[in-house]
């Protein structure tokens, strides 16, 4: 099965119905809302809200892979 097609790893199941409704685009959003939080970043510093974007997927395709296994 490609990693794309799994179900969940870290969302708990009472909230999974909830995000499956959000677009890909909203989910896209609050990704990016959520990493310039972390960064304390702001527009104009994308490159930090990117670099914690890719270090958070890396991690989750990591685990995806693994629950693949």
């Amino acid at each position: 099965m490609n990693i794309k097609n799994q179900g969940p790893i870290f969302v708990p199941d009472q909230h999974q119905k909830e995000i499956e409704n959000l677009s890909k685009a909203a989910l896209m959003d609050m990704v990016w809302d959520m990493a310039t939080q972390l960064t304390g970043g702001d527009s104009l510093a994308n490159t930090d809200i990117m670099k914690q974007v890719r270090t958070t997927a890396e991690v989750i395709v990591r685990y995806r892979k693994q629950e693949k296994k």
